[in-house]
């Protein structure tokens, strides 16, 4: 397991593809829960026992995508 630290937006991108994983990360128009990288790869998916309302799903779907991807967005320049 990598540890990342300190968690800055180079070292979680770097990180990720690492792992073969393509930012921005975001969701699947077909199936409730997946999370796609960029070139449509399955990286997570949330509630894969389908325990949950789809609504719920999303939510939590969306906040991991957008936590992701606001976590690896470049710092801006100043």
């Amino acid at each position: 397991m990598t540890t990342i630290s300190p968690a800055t937006p180079a070292a979680i991108v770097a990180a990720l593809a690492a792992a073969q994983v393509k930012l921005p990360l975001r969701m699947s128009e077909q199936d409730t829960g997946v999370i796609l990288d960029d070139d449509g790869h399955d990286i997570i998916t949330i509630d894969s026992n389908g325990k949950r309302e789809d609504d719920q799903v999303d939510i939590i779907a969306m906040l991991v995508v957008s936590a992701i991807n606001h976590l690896a967005a470049p710092e801006p320049q100043t």
